[in-house]
């Protein structure tokens, strides 16, 4: 009997339909039923349960043989799972109209197989480690992709009439206006699911069948705040851990969207004191909250912009700043004069190698003394794909890639490539990781800023006379040491060469 409950557990609940707990009552008191016939009933609880719930349930089936199930606290968030994925095939085929008022949407947001289905889909985006979520609809259906990786993959597609409760459901969740379509919208949620919190940046848009909708997880893992995890190298960390110490100067971070630009600055102000400093930042929009930084979210309908948010910061006597982007010659010229000033300045620029940024800013119109006076270090980054361990490949790479290497002063006799198993979904890639450039600003380089000396001039003084190493030729070491694929590696960061 006990591996009979076991593999009930394990595979599928032998319930007829309608004899389950409220899916309400399921949450609040941590207790399924497993098995029920005529003459008996087991239920599952966790080892929280209590002697009274015990008591309750004996005498609400007192006709029946109760036996109870105690599962640990992970156990019996495997069965919730479980329960919700059995009220998730039901929806697929429940006939639902679309609803338009106000009444109708909230009914269909609080209806218990929509609250399982949307749970149940961003619980299995955080398991496989996924950044966004994208809900997008058709004509006839909509579908749910998860970018995993870096990269998009559709992992359900659902009934057109499921949309409007599943949309009425995130916007809910998300404090959005369930009755506005027209119009974009930005929310966001901390959501507690089965003992996991989940902060959630919420996105809606308008299409031609309906509003395309996009999840951004934040925090999943806490160990990418670290420097070593995200794949600073020690001398790269070094340098770092030497600019944050720093009374006054600007740092920036630059790279294309989606490179992990954020990540990087949020686990350089968790390094940072807060307790004796007064750390402030402007972002766009708040993506990790930060116990004891002052944290301020820009609202272009109001035109509190980056702009206008950094000339009301200066009288708030901050010591630190970061500009989550400087995307304007007004923004960009305050956030350097700040760092001029007295004040330590952290940001982003959106270039394709950290050389260039000095080049960008005078591009947008900053003065060049002014640039030469306040940058202190610039940093590139890109995120790459790691190969999965258990089965990668290993191959003998062209006479073509070996002079590529050859190039650099680096020898290839031995690569590896994507393979798929099913640790890492098939595949061939488990996780990301960062390649950094990072390098300081000395005197000699802001001679060549003020000469107003080429990019490639630059760069060629810091390969010769500092050692600096580009971001191009880290990640082919990254490919030498079997970490990533080499044809990745060339195909994102080939254009910083």
């Amino acid at each position: 009997m006990e591996q009979n409950i076991n593999m009930q557990i394990q595979k599928k609940i032998n319930i007829k339909e309608g004899e389950q707990f409220h899916y309400e009552f399921i949450v609040e008191n941590r207790a399924v039923k497993i098995y029920q016939d005529n003459k008996k009933i087991i239920i599952a609880l966790d080892n929280t349960s209590t002697k009274e719930l015990i008591n309750e349930l004996k005498f609400r089936f007192k006709n029946y043989e109760v036996d109870f199930k105690i599962l640990s606290q992970k156990e019996f968030d495997e069965l919730l799972r479980e329960v919700a994925k059995d009220d998730v095939t039901k929806l697929k085929y429940k006939d639902l109209e679309h609803a338009t008022g106000i009444e109708d949407l909230t009914k269909l947001a609080s209806d218990a197989p929509v609250i399982n289905l949307v749970n149940d889909i961003i619980l299995s985006a955080v398991d496989r480690k996924a950044s966004d979520i994208h809900f997008e609809v058709f004509e006839n259906y909509f579908r749910v992709r998860y970018r995993i990786n870096g990269y998009l993959e559709t992992v359900g597609t659902y009934p057109i009439n499921l949309f409007d409760a599943v949309c009425a459901r995130l916007k809910v969740i998300s404090k959005l206006d369930i009755t506005q379509r027209r119009l974009a919208q930005d929310g966001k949620v901390l959501l507690n699911l089965y003992n996991k919190k989940i902060d959630i940046r919420t996105s809606t848009l308008p299409t031609i069948f309906g509003e395309s909708i996009v999840l951004r997880l934040l925090g999943i893992e806490d160990s990418y705040l670290d420097l070593k995890h995200l794949g600073f190298l020690n001398e790269d960390i070094k340098t770092l851990q030497k600019i944050i110490k720093r009374s006054y100067g600007a740092f920036m971070l630059t790279g294309p969207t989606g490179s992990g630009k954020t990540t990087t600055l949020n686990a350089l102000l968790h390094l940072l004191d807060s307790r004796t400093k007064n750390i402030i930042t402007i972002e766009d929009p708040v993506e990790y909250t930060i116990e004891g930084i002052n944290q301020v979210q820009i609202n272009e309908k109001i035109k509190f912009s980056f702009e206008t948010i950094l000339r009301n910061i200066l009288r708030q006597d901050p010591d630190i700043i970061m500009v989550g982007e400087m995307r304007d010659r007004d923004t960009a010229d305050l956030a350097l004069r700040a760092a001029m000033t007295g004040h330590l300045v952290f940001t982003t620029l959106h270039t394709n190698d950290a050389v260039s940024s000095i080049i960008r800013l005078v591009n947008m119109g900053v003065e060049r003394y002014v640039i030469e006076s306040s940058i202190i270090a610039a940093a590139a980054q890109r995120l790459l794909r790691n190969l999965c361990p258990l089965c990668k490949q290993a191959y003998t790479p062209e006479k073509v890639d070996i002079n590529l290497f050859s190039k650099y002063g680096l020898k290839a006799n031995k690569l590896y490539k994507p393979k798929g198993c099913s640790k890492c979904n098939n595949t061939g890639f488990l996780g990301r990781k960062g390649v950094f450039e990072v390098f300081e600003i000395n005197e000699s380089i802001r001679e060549l800023i003020i000469k107003q000396e080429s990019t490639s001039k630059i760069r060629k003084y810091l390969r010769e006379e500092t050692g600096f190493v580009t971001i191009f030729e880290k990640g082919l070491k990254e490919a030498i040491n079997g970490n990533v694929f080499l044809e990745e590696a060339k195909s994102i960061i080939n254009e910083t060469r």
